[in-house]
């Protein structure tokens, strides 16, 4: 009977999309028993997310692998369709592979409780937690220590073998130690420092490694970000890519190079105001690596609040609980206030992020970003204010405007007597 609910759902998405809204929120993809189902099932649904339309050849070339092949996944599509006479009855679809779902998950979890008089009273509170989260269709959330020793003790003292995501700049992945999931990472600039030319290039740099990354920007169009993100893969400046009308040299070989390897890149780009649950629910089915906002005081409030810095504070909040909840790093921009402007350093601290105070707290790492020299603007400082997992320091960068590039140097920020900065390389007698 679950098979047969479960094609029928299937069925009645190919016929009919629009129906996904009544099974939306009810339905998951892994309380489908048939693994082929429930992948084709997160298909349509991936796509739905991102407004796009899932049909019997998208979802074949995106499913298709040694295990199940094109024909194999073509033929359960055809069968689901068969077995499906109408989609109006979708909601009983769901509601039986929903109903199936909990009873053999009911049953699993029964038959592996050994019942014990010594901790009989642990073991029926544990039960009652996985039994109203399994009743609200979740798993439980609470774990006891030892579960979680048994789980992570082996993973130290050994060469990793599980993979952290890095900026790609060795410097600051040295005192950051790599981004981990759940972490939220802002980074906070002035306007017209480079903050968004600094993950632009993140952006890139972790997309040549593999990493699938949803990038939301909030400030540009998507052919603004395009041609930021071509003048940092193809060496070719900005202006040039905006205003010229002829190639000249090896710019056209770079440009067409650079348009391959971009277009071969995993990255979702979404343009335009969007608000936390916007972002939640297109991410949620993407299996993204790493999300970048650009930037935090542009996402709109799911709610209205009485003061702009609890509207910040609770958007803040919600975007380190989307971290949590898809277990990946996001790196979130922000603004900073003109306070820092008024020393004669420019150096920020992380006190003057616009409307702070929870984007502090919920920060687990807070990088700053600055001009070092008022009238070179090609000298970035950049320190690591915050970092809840482990050191704090300071580098100086190279910035071509021209390129979009920031190239980290061995030079140190050293404060001279009269409050201002220098750059220098350290020497041996130092």
């Amino acid at each position: 009977m679950s098979d047969l609910a479960e094609r029928s759902v299937i069925g009645s998405l190919l016929m009919d999309l629009s129906c996904i809204h009544k099974i939306y929120n009810i339905l998951k993809p892994d309380m489908f028993r048939n693994p082929l189902l429930g992948a084709i099932y997160k298909e349509i649904v991936k796509a739905y997310d991102i407004g796009q339309i899932a049909n019997i050849v998208t979802i074949s070339q995106a499913l298709e692998s040694e295990t199940f092949t094109r024909e194999i996944i073509g033929q359960e599509l055809k069968g689901c369709m068969d077995s499906t006479i109408t989609s109006t009855g979708i909601p009983n679809y769901a509601d039986s592979v929903v109903k199936d779902y909990k009873a053999h998950s009911l049953r699993e979890r029964l038959s592996k409780t050994n019942i014990m008089a010594a901790v009989v009273e642990e073991q029926i509170t544990e039960l009652i937690q996985d039994l109203e989260a399994l009743k609200r269709s979740e798993k439980s959330k609470s774990k006891k220590l030892n579960t979680i020793v048994d789980q992570y003790q082996a993973q130290y003292f050994k060469e990793q073998t599980e993979e952290k995501l890095y900026t790609g700049f060795d410097r600051l992945d040295d005192i950051t130690g790599g981004l981990e999931g759940g972490d939220m990472i802002v980074i906070g600039a002035r306007p017209g420092v480079g903050k968004s030319a600094l993950v632009s290039q993140v952006i890139l740099q972790m997309a040549n490694t593999g990493k699938r990354i949803g990038f939301y920007n909030l400030e540009m169009s998507d052919k603004q970000v395009y041609e930021r993100l071509l003048s940092n893969q193809s060496g070719i400046k900005l202006n040039r890519i905006r205003r010229a009308v002829k190639f000249l040299g090896e710019e056209e070989k770079r440009f067409h190079e650079a348009n391959k390897e971009l277009g071969g890149l995993d990255i979702l780009i979404s343009s335009g105001t969007k608000s936390i649950s916007e972002i939640r629910n297109e991410c949620r089915h993407q299996e993204l690596d790493c999300i970048i906002i650009d930037y935090l005081q542009l996402v709109k409030a799911d709610i209205r609040y009485q003061s702009r810095a609890s509207e910040v504070g609770a958007i803040s909040k919600a975007v380190k609980a989307l971290a949590m909840e898809l277990n990946i790093p996001i790196v979130a921009l922000s603004q900073l206030n003109r306070v820092s402007e008024m020393r004669d350093t420019r150096e920020p601290t992380m006190g003057e992020l616009r409307e702070a105070g929870d984007i502090e707290q919920d920060a687990s790492i807070i990088i700053l970003l600055w001009n070092i020299d008022s009238e070179d603007k090609t000298r970035k400082g950049l320190k690591v204010d915050k970092n809840r997992q482990g050191e704090l320091g300071k580098i100086v960068y190279r910035f071509d405007g021209n390129e979009m590039r920031f190239v980290e140097t061995d030079e140190e920020v050293k404060v001279k007597g009269d409050g201002f900065y220098e750059a220098r390389v350290p020497t041996p007698f130092d």
